[in-house]
């Protein structure tokens, strides 16, 4: 087996420990253990296990961003109402299908409170880069008079914060899945029929 192909099966038996128990509550012995492989063959590869949660981090921030088209770089032209609810539902269902990201988001879950930097990361990835996204796409949307002039940083915690609350929800309830959807496309059409401009 290549070392790509190791580190690979390391990161994701990690990420599988991570997601039940916790960073903390996961030993470098049993991600070994789920790897078929003894405590130090993992020194090998990793560091330790912070380097382990880094390359964790690092692959799936890095594809996150290349599938939703949210490198920094790009721009994201979403010129009308149909637009704006493809893109967030292409989003959405991205995001809780994902199997990587939604292990992700319950590891920072259970961390958020032991750890200062899990905090800063749900904060950032529940809150403060999504409102940056859909600030950007609701300026863009002002320019093009779809939508009347206002604070569209008010609009986009508006808009984000019921559709976060429902993919926790189905991170608890993954049985619920085609309820949280439906019921986030009927958010996305009740905020375009009383924001969007009637043309």
């Amino acid at each position: 087996m290549s070392t790509e192909s190791v580190r690979e099966k390391i990161l994701e038996a990690a990420l599988d420990k991570f997601s039940q128990n916790g960073y903390q509550g996961t030993s470098i012995d049993e991600i070994a253990s789920a790897c078929g492989m003894k405590a130090p063959n993992i020194y090998k590869y990793f560091k330790g296990k912070e380097a382990i949660l880094d390359a964790i981090a690092n692959m799936s921030e890095e594809g996150y961003r290349n599938r939703m088209n949210m490198q920094p770089d790009s721009l994201i032209w979403i010129h009308n109402s149909k637009e704006l609810k493809i893109f967030t539902m292409h989003h959405m269902k991205y995001t809780i299908n994902n199997d990587r990201i939604r292990k992700l988001r319950k590891m920072c879950a259970i961390e958020q409170f032991r750890s200062e930097k899990f905090g800063r990361q749900m904060t950032d990835h529940q809150m403060n880069n999504i409102q940056k996204l859909y600030e950007k796409i609701f300026s863009e949307l002002i320019e093009f008079g779809e939508i009347r002039d206002g604070d569209v940083a008010m609009m986009a915690l508006e808009y984000c914060a019921p559709i976060t609350l429902l993919i926790q929800l189905c991170d608890r309830e993954p049985e619920r899945e085609a309820e949280v959807l439906e019921q986030i496309e009927r958010y996305i059409d009740f905020f375009i029929e009383k924001t969007f401009i009637k043309k």
